[in-house]
């Protein structure tokens, strides 16, 4: 189980990267904790939606008439999150030294 497991934590690697870029310092486990349970939800539901639509289907352990459309319908549901990568435009492009240079002029 945990060699099925480590490949999901590396694609999980740049979204903890960008979330710690943006932020503000003092609340990082917060955020952390946070991602983590949407995270976990996420991941629970998206199981319960596919055993659903399954059922629905009707793809059993002995029927697989509609086994190709369920494997179609998966695949193409895991492209979705493509479409809401312009949204991201500019999240990120400061680096941490401009970051912490704002933070040190705004203080003083």
């Amino acid at each position: 189980p945990i060699l099925s497991l480590l490949p999901g934590q590396i694609a999980f690697l740049p979204s903890l990267v960008l979330a710690a870029r943006l932020c503000p310092p003092g609340i990082e486990a917060v955020l952390f904790a946070t991602l983590m349970s949407i995270f976990n939800g996420a991941s629970t539901v998206g199981t319960e939606i596919g055993a659903a639509l399954t059922k629905f289907l009707g793809v059993t352990e002995t029927c697989f008439s509609n086994l190709a459309l369920l494997t179609i319908i998966c695949n193409v549901s895991s492209l979705l999150p493509l479409f809401f990568i312009g949204y991201l435009d500019g999240v990120g492009d400061e680096s941490q030294e401009e970051m912490e240079a704002k933070q040190l002029d705004g203080n003083e």
